[in-house]
């Protein structure tokens, strides 16, 4: 359902979802960004606006020893056939010639 919404709402759903985390390891924010070497301001534009580096996501989830979630962000799909193989590997995808009837020209 995440890939139908824009890219604002997610950003903001997991400012919430940060949020909510925090919380529940009865953090607040100031230790927060402590534990993540970042400003306050950082973690509080995080959490109520989802806005911050890539770097600054990594720092707040291992501060929240909630890094592993992250291992699976750009994982690649599973593959379960050569076809499907070929072309996440990128290579030109084979194809046959088409056949020529006897009565076309040439």
């Amino acid at each position: 359902m995440i890939d139908l919404l824009p890219a604002s709402a997610v950003c903001a759903q997991l400012g919430l979802r940060l949020r909510a985390l925090r919380l529940a390891r009865n953090l607040g924010q100031a230790e927060l960004a402590a534990r993540a070497g970042c400003s306050l301001s950082a973690v509080r534009r995080l959490e109520a606006q989802g806005q911050g580096s890539l770097e600054l996501v990594v720092r707040v989830a291992q501060a929240l020893q909630a890094a592993d979630g992250l291992g699976a962000l750009f994982e690649l799909p599973a593959v379960t056939s050569i076809a499907q193989a070929e072309a996440a590997a990128g290579g030109p995808v084979r194809r046959r010639a088409s056949r020529r009837s006897a009565g076309a020209a040439k």
